[in-house]
């Protein structure tokens, strides 16, 4: 293939212009495995954990052997980088130190998985690949979106519409209404399945009925069946239609899961949208059937906490987009939306939002009033991953036994319990710099004429405030598919800011940028500014970079100085 098309070639635009001179060839050939493997990455963080990490940590050993060759890292040391590095180093230390040393020791290759944020920042080296990764992300979201839809026209299970008075189900614990998704163990989905169950087997029919949330058992005689009127599903004398009120899960095997990574990536589709400038162009109108689309899935989830995440997260993107029309567009959107939202799940589930009586907030409840006992018994570094289930009878956890044993629900109670309140402060440092980081990248690149940096950028925010709202009530980042997906949605916006700094500081937004220089990475840009060098030195740009009336490249200088400034310091 002639250079030119290659060049074209959306993987090759990954690889960028600059090369190293040592092992150029190895870095190109591995840099476009690297970028297949971030492609593949993308393509299934909505659906499959397996194929995520697999390719994830493929692309890590292609990496290495990069460096290997390459001899070159240019990683600049940050402030992010002491709270990552020393959460990792709590969690290492609590397993060591933790109650069940066996099981919290194998349990680090959770928390490791961290080191899929510097893949990403690193290893994605263009606007377009950036972009085009989003833009497959959303994509691929799509499929579980139209699965999901697909499984609720079809339903589950056979719904209960009436009972006839001299049915065999009448006067039983069945009522109109349930659900029966099993009988005698076996999946029912059709009235056939249901008649074949029954005539195949002696004795009581058991059955599982799904009302509500709730699933309950119950059994009628077979003897009664046989002696009712008529033949095949009618001598049953009920009327049913398929069953369609659960929760959807898409690929997943638990909604809340879903939910979760729903959420994300319905904050990231929000915030290109928001940043693109065209709206009537091909990629806005996407965006724009795609978004309600993840909304009314997130919906259907009936989880309470990814909907006020996601809500939240539209309030900060538009916030943070300084445009008063999106403003007014988020704010009545969330008005409007929420609510009705809100009374679908209550519908759904047939529980009442706020209820402190209802079982899933009863057991939050209770089970934090337990894990704050535990963190004051162990406030440092915790009791370590695990060791709950060895702890739980000594210590009468999940209410002396009666609730089914589980998590915390809540990723902060979570983490202070197993990692103590040490690695809660570090965890806490590196999702604050994260958001604070995005934030002012936001602003940056404002009049920037390459709107994707903007767009992933608000993006990144958003799924960062979408995550760490529903954290409160859900264990999220112990969720290994969850977690996958905002290593690389924050990943991909400290690429683009990567990008953004790169980029020559007497560039005028709206200019293409001209590729860094070999030595870009380490060097130290002195000649751009040198009495605001001077400044840096002091440790006064990190305080005065965001002043009201100065341009975005005399902010974009302020930014490096100051990164500069951390990493020497």
């Amino acid at each position: 293939m002639p250079l030119p098309r290659l060049k074209s070639f959306v993987l090759f635009s990954n690889v960028g212009l600059e090369r190293p001179t040592r092992g150029a060839r190895v870095f190109v050939t591995t840099q476009l495995i690297i970028s297949f493997l971030l492609l593949m990455y993308a393509i299934f963080a909505p659906h499959s954990i397996a194929l995520t990490q697999g390719a994830y940590l493929i692309g890590l050993g292609a990496w290495a052997v990069q460096l290997a060759a390459t001899r070159r890292l240019n990683q600049k040391r940050s402030a992010v980088d002491i709270a990552l590095f020393g959460f990792f180093a709590c969690c290492v230390v609590s397993s060591f130190l933790s109650y069940d040393p066996l099981v919290s020791i194998k349990g680090l290759k959770s928390p490791a998985f961290f080191l899929a944020f510097y893949f990403v920042s690193n290893r994605v080296r263009s606007v377009r690949f950036a972009a085009f990764l989003v833009l497959a992300i959303i994509l691929s979201c799509l499929v579980n979106v139209g699965y999901s839809g697909l499984t609720l026209a079809m339903g589950r299970g056979l719904q209960i519409d009436s009972i006839n008075a001299d049915s065999p189900f009448a006067g039983e614990a069945i009522r109109t209404g349930d659900v029966i998704i099993e009988a005698d163990d076996r999946p029912v989905n059709s009235p056939e399945d249901l008649v074949r169950i029954i005539d195949s087997q002696r004795g009581r029919l058991r059955i599982k009925l799904q009302r509500k949330e709730a699933i309950t058992e119950t059994s009628i005689p077979r003897q009664s069946i046989k002696e009712a009127g008529g033949v095949g599903f009618e001598r049953l004398g009920i009327s049913t239609s398929p069953g369609r009120n659960f929760r959807i899960a898409g690929f997943y095997s638990h909604y809340e899961t879903y939910a979760e990574v729903l959420q994300l990536i319905a904050a990231l589709a929000v915030g290109m949208l928001i940043a693109i400038p065209n709206k009537r162009s091909g990629t806005a109108l996407f965006l724009s059937a795609a978004i309600p689309l993840l909304a009314v899935t997130l919906i259907l989830t009936s989880t309470r906490a990814a909907l006020a995440g996601l809500s939240i997260a539209v309030a900060a993107m538009a916030l943070a987009s300084s445009s008063r029309r999106v403003v007014v567009a988020a704010v009545a959107g969330i008005v409007i939306v929420l609510p009705l939202a809100l009374a679908a799940v209550e519908h759904s589930r047939g529980i009442s939002i706020f209820d402190p009586e209802e079982g899933s907030t009863a057991y939050r409840l209770e089970v934090w009033r337990e894990a704050f006992g535990i963190i004051k018994d162990n406030p440092l570094v915790g009791i370590g991953k695990g060791s709950e289930g060895k702890l739980k009878e000594s210590l009468g956890l999940y209410d002396e036994g009666r609730l089914p044993p589980g998590h915390f629900h809540s990723t902060p109670v979570q983490i202070a319990v197993w990692w103590g309140l040490l690695g809660l402060i570090f965890y806490y440092s590196f999702m604050t710099m994260f958001v604070v980081k995005t934030w002012r990248l936001i602003r940056i690149v404002k009049s920037d004429s390459r709107w994707q940096l903007r767009g992933i950028a608000l993006g990144g925010l958003g799924a960062l405030v979408a995550f760490n709202v529903s954290s409160f009530a859900h264990f999220n980042f112990g969720d290994g598919e969850v977690v996958m997906a905002i290593w690389l949605l924050t990943g991909l916006a400290f690429a683009v800011r990567r990008i953004a700094f790169e980029a020559p500081v007497d560039a005028k937004p709206g200019q293409p940028s001209a590729p860094p220089a070999a030595d870009s990475s380490n060097r130290n840009h002195s000649h751009s500014d040198s009495s605001f060098t001077s400044l840096a030195i002091n440790g006064q740009a990190c305080q005065t970079r965001e002043r009201p009336k100065q341009s975005d490249e005399v902010n974009l200088r302020r930014e490096r100085t100051c990164e500069e400034h951390q990493a020497q310091h």
